[in-house]
């Protein structure tokens, strides 16, 4: 009896760590990998065309704000964003043509 009730605070400690430890499901990758782009690219974009953008940006924060609940979220968008970096100017402003 005296074990179980050792064992018991030590399972439900380390279950508290494993739940910290969350990873992002395939929505909150997608629009990770989404909302880096669109930051990186009104990074790049606000000297060249600003009205892009801004319209850029907005768009950006709109998908953080929707996601940002998500413990993996945060990981995935870090990742992205480095990944993002590696886009060309004229992409950029090809995909910012594309949102509405």
């Amino acid at each position: 009896m005296k074990k179980v009730m050792l064992v018991t605070p030590l399972l439900v400690v380390i279950g508290m760590f494993y739940s910290l430890e969350s990873n992002a499901g395939f929505d909150e990758k997608v629009a990770a990998s989404f909302a880096a782009k669109y930051e990186v690219c009104a990074l790049k974009l606000k000297d060249s065309n600003p009205f892009l953008a801004i319209k850029l940006k907005v768009k950006a924060d709109e998908i953080s704000r929707d996601k940002l609940g998500g413990g993996g979220y945060i990981k995935a968008y870090a990742k992205e964003k480095k990944k993002a970096w590696l886009l060309s100017a004229k992409k950029c402003k090809k995909l910012a043509k594309k949102i509405n």
